[in-house]
């Protein structure tokens, strides 16, 4: 009988506070992580990827096989992989399938860790962060594009 009074006498708190949870969750949440207030789960990944030291999106990654012999990229195949990543995106139209195409001529981490870090010294700018962008105009590509991206590199041989 308690039980059933508890629920009796809760039940409009019980519906408001359901309601409450699905409207914050489906409604408001999204509106704030499009405006940029809040981060959503895929902008968290991406802010892992940047900060973790040991992710082939971090410039110094390709640098820390020594001695090893490491798949790296020729100075020609850099400047048309940069000139194409740079060139991608525009006032009205962003290529994601060039940016795409260039990622899948690579074969392992340690050439993204370099293509980074050449993007790095060339236009000062993280290529990840520069991916994603920001607000109109530079808005380039959707954090959900820039995390293929990064699950294709996961993939890749380390060196």
């Amino acid at each position: 009988m308690a039980k059933n009074n508890f629920l009796k006498d809760n039940q409009n708190l019980i519906i408001y506070g359901v309601l409450i949870y699905i409207g914050y969750s489906k409604v408001i949440k999204p509106i704030l992580d499009k405006v940029g207030i809040t981060k959503s789960d895929e902008e968290i990944l991406i802010d892992k990827e940047v900060t973790n030291i040991n992710s082939p999106w971090n410039p110094n990654y390709y640098k820390q096989f020594g001695n090893r012999v490491v798949l790296l990229i020729t100075r020609a195949s850099l400047n048309e992989y940069l000139a194409t990543i740079w060139n991608s995106v525009g006032y009205f139209y962003d290529d994601f399938d060039a940016v795409m195409g260039v990622f899948k001529k690579l074969k392992s981490k340690t050439q993204v860790s370099q293509l980074v870090d050449e993007f790095n010294k060339r236009f000062n700018k993280d290529l990840l962060l520069w991916l994603k962008g920001d607000i109109y105009p530079s808005d380039r590509y959707s954090v959900e594009q820039v995390n293929q991206l990064i699950e294709l590199v996961k993939g890749f041989k380390n060196y």
